[in-house]
């Protein structure tokens, strides 16, 4: 299988946003295409949730857990670049 490499935009204000929560060191929940649907993983965690049919289920999981953790949520399409940022 040949890898893919994607060019980013760091200019996009998600990909702003992710760089500097990295730096600060602030956690955040990421929903990422995985093995045939969706999933919420913590960013410094391994495990990921249960396994969504839909982006939006999954999305919608991820905000009430990003909420109750003061977490950022970062939500990627299936090609693996961020689209949407929530900072809840």
């Amino acid at each position: 299988m040949k890898k893919v490499l994607y060019k980013t935009n760091q200019n996009h204000p998600a990909i702003k946003a992710y760089a500097e929560a990295v730096e600060k060191g602030q956690t955040s929940h990421h929903v990422i295409y995985w093995d045939g649907g969706w999933v919420v993983k913590r960013a410094d965690s391994s495990k990921s949730s249960q396994l969504f049919d839909t982006q939006k289920e999954a999305a919608d999981y991820a905000k009430g857990i990003a909420q109750n953790m003061g977490t950022a949520l970062f939500v990627h399409g299936a090609d693996g670049r961020i689209v949407e940022r929530y900072n809840l």
